[in-house]
């Protein structure tokens, strides 16, 4: 099994889903970050936040960090999350048995810091799984925050980099549930997770 995992697929399809289901308790022992959708009581969107890895257990005892608000009449990005803490859990990560990163390749990929963080985490020997957001997603970025062709170059070729990593597989999902998805992601947990 390679060292590097990575899910892409249709926004909302479970990708995420299927990589917590895989890892189970040993998502207390991961380094690195998940982003968390955040609702009203009511399920309107009010934005997203970063948080740590292990906060995919129990999201309560984290301090989370909200890099895009919905909660006002037009979505506001905070860059300064992944310039700051995003970089930090990726140079944390190091730390960790193994890193779960969920998910990468969208408007952070423009932040110099990150991307030099996330790069020196690739170039690295640590076992990563995580959800890597598919070209569609990126170009809906794109475009709800005006982003100029910099970012789709960058988004682009932080998947090309992966497609041709020998050590990164990248796995397209194909239905919630992919049941060979959940099967791939369960042996990678298997064999690089803690038990």
């Amino acid at each position: 099994m390679k060292k590097r995992l990575f899910l892409t697929g249709p926004s909302g399809i479970g990708k995420s889903t299927i990589i917590r289901q895989a890892l189970g308790p040993a998502l207390a022992y991961a380094g690195g970050f998940v982003t968390e959708r955040v609702s009203d009581g009511e399920g309107r969107l009010l934005g997203y936040e970063l948080l740590p890895a292990a906060a995919a257990l129990s999201g309560t005892a984290y301090q989370s960090w909200r890099f895009l608000d919905y909660s006002g009449s037009v979505p506001a990005k905070d860059n300064e999350v992944f310039r700051n803490q995003g970089v930090r859990l990726l140079q944390e990560a190091e730390y960790y048995p193994f890193v779960l990163l969920d998910e990468i390749g969208g408007f952070e990929m423009l932040i110099p810091q990150f991307r030099n963080a996330l790069a020196e985490l690739l170039n690295s020997e640590q076992p990563i799984i995580g959800v890597l957001k598919g070209a569609e997603n990126a170009a809906s970025i794109k475009r709800r925050f005006g982003l100029g062709d910099k970012f789709t170059q960058l988004t682009d070729n932080l998947r090309a980099v992966l497609g041709k990593d020998g050590d990164t597989v990248l796995l397209e999902v194909k239905a919630p549930g992919d049941p060979a998805a959940s099967r791939i992601a369960r042996a990678w947990a298997e064999e690089y997770a803690p038990k």
